[in-house]
């Protein structure tokens, strides 16, 4: 069973050749080919998509190095958080060091507590209570997210239940959800390497579930066309599949002479989906081009917007 789902998703015949003779040599027309009915000669667009799409993101996992990031991060931003300068010393603290010593960091760790200390100024179950009693939820979700993170950031407790009892507060949804956010944040900011691992194996799957939102604007440009919906989208993933690959060759690139030629790679790739475009929905030389600028600029937008929510989510929840 195993090797059967495999194959059915990684698995290709002489197909593949023909594949990307015509995907690369000839923009539009496989898809063109495909749309009419000639394609037993070609792989399935869609499975061909996610596996390179797929081995694209192993490579970039395998070739990143996100442990000098999380030292770069840490450096440029925990040794200014006061937080982290207080979490420090506890722990240096801690050596079984003498009174005068001790005396010396007791004075260091007021010097860097936190603004706010709240619990210099009331219980946290007060505190807890008068947020309860705040009408502005998104302020009231704020201040328990951060109560929440700066008690994670001196290892008061690590769960949930922990900090109920701790703090002597009740259990509730709203409780639950910041610290939950908290305990992410606190995670993400303290491994940003991991996270970035993380976030990065969940983008094939991603991609592959926001290209037929973009293609929704693809048919509404081309309505006139006697195209279906299904037709544009073949079109998205074969322009997409090649921008896939040449991403893998820019990566190799990188690998054997230590040349980064992105940008070089993104001209390309823009030459190619204007020749695509016209091979495939047959329009004159300036249709195109109006059509090419409002698609990539929609684009654009659209992958900012998404990326940000995927790396705002992924944060919630790492």
């Amino acid at each position: 069973m195993l090797e059967e789902f495999m194959s059915s998703i990684l698995s290709y015949d002489s197909k593949l050749h023909k594949t990307l003779a015509a995907l690369i040599l000839k923009p539009g027309k496989i898809t063109t080919e495909f749309v009419s009915g000639k394609r037993a000669k070609y792989t399935n667009p869609f499975r061909f998509f996610f596996s390179v799409t797929l081995l694209y993101f192993l490579m970039i996992s395998y070739s990143s190095n996100f442990d000098n990031l999380e030292d770069s991060i840490n450096s440029a931003v925990s040794m200014r958080d006061s937080i982290f300068i207080e979490s420090a010393l506890m722990e240096v603290k801690a050596n079984n060091l003498d009174k005068k010593d001790a005396a010396i960091i007791d004075s260091m760790i007021a010097k860097y507590n936190p603004k706010r200390e709240i619990e210099l100024h009331e219980l946290p179950q007060e505190y807890f209570k008068k947020l309860d009693q705040n009408n502005l939820i998104a302020q009231r979700l704020y201040d328990k997210t951060e109560f929440f993170y700066e008690d994670l950031q001196r290892k008061k407790y690590k769960t949930y239940p922990e900090a109920i009892v701790s703090l002597n507060i009740p259990k509730s949804l709203e409780n639950h959800m910041t610290f939950n956010i908290a305990k992410s944040a606190h995670k993400t900011y303290n491994d940003p390497g991991r996270f970035f691992t993380t976030l990065i194996s969940k983008l094939p799957f991603i991609i592959f579930f926001y290209i037929p939102f973009f293609t929704i604007f693809i048919w509404l440009v081309y309505s006139s066309k006697k195209y279906h919906y299904i037709d544009h989208l073949i079109f998205s993933f074969h322009t997409q599949t090649l921008f896939t690959i040449l991403l893998i060759t820019t990566l190799i690139i990188k690998w054997i002479f230590n040349i980064d030629l992105h940008g070089i790679t993104l001209i390309i790739f823009f030459f190619y989906l204007y020749k695509a475009m016209r091979g495939f929905y047959k329009e004159g030389r300036l249709k195109t081009i109006v059509k090419f600028v409002y698609l990539n600029t929609i684009f654009l937008i659209l992958a900012t917007v998404s990326t940000s929510l995927v790396i705002l989510i992924g944060a919630f929840t790492f």
